[in-house]
């Protein structure tokens, strides 16, 4: 499998991560053993976790929240060398909600690192990611702890995972000023059915030259080839539909009439290719440009096996043209007004009317 170097960093990881979700809850354990032995099979190094994973919920978060990571550190026990594991702190981890119980300040991110290095059973994290941004927290208090955190060689390597473009641009900026660790990579949701991530977080994080980790490659399911225009009222579009209606992941944002194209155009390029619709859909997120790591997962082994199986699933230039412009979102402002005034190429370049 590819490496790429994450970032300004000597930290080299396989191109497909492995995401551990359904870790300890829908896989057991033995399972879990068995898919990581896969995946490493397959030349994959990278696992990627959260203490958040295996809860998530009131009423449950107290009793499930840190499972993925537990069952993490066993499934590693004895080969722990062989793997970069990331992990990611922000969440509310228990059920009661109280005073410095969430986000990134220097109590709770510190408690939040050493408890992941306890559930782990490891004495380094390889990349710690800020789950998401702290609206209530100075980034310099954040990139301090962070930086505490390296210099105790607790943790490698500093990420991101949901940050905006400016995000990064505003904590690697504190952090050059500061003299602390820079954040190496953002882990965003990124896919054929939503590209909205190119106007903004993938180019700041490209100027920052952090590496950017896609999650979601299938879109919550929606790219996996299992719906059509007007199955709103599917099993699977129902339960879709149920979640928050605002939410990016949808049935409302995912099920448009661009998106639709897109499933038309995989599926056809899937079976001219004898691939499977996923295989399609996540070979074009590797051919971007845009990710250097795509995150794939699975809660059965043939699952696993199929996803991997798209390191052997090649585009052709024109396919991959091809699903780029059926996918291609609208150009919001500015990023509209710089395609017509402000480039080369552009109509009206130089202010010309």
């Amino acid at each position: 499998m590819e490496l790429r170097r994450l970032g300004r960093s000597g930290l080299e990881v396989s191109r497909l991560g492995l995401g551990t979700i359904p870790f300890g809850t829908v896989m057991d354990e033995k399972t879990c053993r068995r898919a990581v032995d896969i995946y490493h099979d397959r030349g994959g190094n990278l696992i990627d976790t959260s203490n958040l994973y295996g809860g998530g919920q009131r009423g449950g978060n107290t009793e499930m929240a840190g499972t993925a990571e537990r069952t993490v550190g066993k499934v590693l026990k004895g080969r722990r060398d062989r793997f970069v594991i990331a992990t990611k702190g922000f969440w509310l981890m228990e059920d009661e909600v109280r005073p410095g119980s969430v986000g990134l300040s220097r109590t709770y991110l510190a408690k939040n690192i050493e408890d992941s290095l306890r559930r782990l059973r490891t004495d380094h994290i390889d990349l710690y990611q800020c789950h998401n941004w702290d609206f209530y927290t100075p980034v310099e208090e954040t990139m301090r702890v962070l930086d505490d955190f390296v210099r105790a060689g607790k943790i490698r390597y500093a990420g991101v995972s949901n940050w905006d473009g400016w995000h990064v641009v505003k904590a690697n900026a504190s952090a050059a000023r500061m003299g602390l660790t820079p954040i190496i990579s953002n882990q965003i949701w990124y896919n054929l059915a939503d590209r909205a991530a190119e106007h903004s977080i993938i180019p700041a994080c490209r100027d920052q030259r952090a590496s950017i980790i896609g999650f979601g490659a299938l879109a919550q399911g929606f790219l996996s080839g299992k719906y059509t225009a007007g199955g709103e009222k599917s099993p699977r579009a129902q339960k879709m539909s149920s979640r928050l209606d605002s939410a990016f992941f949808s049935w409302k944002n995912l099920a448009s009439e661009r998106n639709w194209r897109v499933l038309d155009v995989l599926r056809r390029i899937a079976e001219e290719r004898g691939r499977s619709v996923p295989q399609v859909a996540t070979r074009w997120l590797l051919d971007s440009g845009a990710c250097d790591v795509v995150l794939i997962g699975a809660s059965r082994l043939d699952q696993l096996e199929e996803n991997l199986d798209v390191l052997n699933c090649r585009l052709s230039e024109s396919e991959g043209r091809e699903l780029s412009q059926a996918s291609e979102p609208p150009r919001p402002y500015p990023i509209s007004f710089y395609d017509l005034f402000c480039r080369r190429e552009s109509e009206h370049y130089g202010g010309l009317r």
